[in-house]
């Protein structure tokens, strides 16, 4: 049961959360959760041996069973679900544990029970890839808010974080850049290659523009592998018939 003075701190601790963080951090439990799943896992193995030994199974025995495995079934789940939950960093974790030993510390709190992996959740947000994440991080607010989250998270906007969101404009200066890019990809070789051009030349351009055009593709945009392979496919492809125009007009 807990005292008036809990109550109290409990609302206290709550309104900060919502006046100052945006997510709510909260304790995984690991050792709880794996406690849990651990004696779950041994009562079975029990009912299970007591059957296989007595060669049969009461109503009330198979009413204790079928609570049990829910039970059990809920527990992997639940163990799943906070597993899946993004855990911050040790500077966040050493401030969320001192803010709850703030509130919450008791004198009859035995090794640290506020030490354990904190976590929480991202609802709805989406894959995005690094060159839009990075001109979502590093853009001036007004510019990488839409208007719609500009209106909902008003107080991170005007903190300066970094958007959820992709905003039109970031979508657009991205498509654009991606746009000017592959055409210097294209142009720049070809340039190289037609000034006093030779086969040797003209391989090695080639072949240097192909790999770092594959790098790009690889660590700046987020492709599956088939895309990628197709991409860079093609991309070759286009310089090397250019290569052999080139070269077939030389000789």
């Amino acid at each position: 049961m807990l005292l008036d003075s809990d109550g109290e701190n409990f609302v206290q601790y709550v309104n900060r959360s919502l006046d100052e963080e945006e997510d709510f951090h909260f304790l995984r439990f690991e050792f709880l959760q794996r406690l849990n799943l651990a004696q779950l896992q041994v009562k079975l193995v029990r009912t299970k041996s007591q059957f296989q030994k007595s060669g049969k199974a009461s109503p009330a025995d198979l009413e204790t069973l079928q609570t049990t495995l829910a039970a059990y079934a809920t527990a992997i789940r639940d163990y799943r679900e906070l597993r899946s939950a993004r855990g911050i960093d040790n500077a966040e974790t050493k401030k969320r544990k001192l803010l709850l030993q703030r509130f919450f510390q008791s004198e009859n709190d035995f090794n640290d029970p506020f030490h354990s992996h904190y976590a929480f959740f991202k609802h709805g947000e989406k894959q995005i890839d690094p060159v839009r994440r990075a001109l979502m991080r590093y853009l001036p607010a007004r510019l990488a808010y839409s208007d719609e989250e500009r209106r909902q998270r008003s107080r991170e906007y005007a903190e300066g974080k970094p958007p959820l969101r992709v905003s039109q404009f970031v979508d657009k200066l991205v498509r654009f850049s991606v746009s000017i890019t592959g055409g210097t990809f294209l142009v720049i070789p070809m340039l190289i290659m037609a000034i006093q051009s030779s086969q040797v030349k003209s391989l090695v351009t080639v072949s240097i523009s192909v790999i770092v055009f594959a790098l790009i593709l690889s660590f700046a945009i987020r492709l599956t592998n088939v895309e990628t392979l197709v991409s860079t496919a093609t991309y070759a492809a286009v310089l090397v018939v250019f290569v052999g125009t080139s070269v077939g007009g030389g000789s």
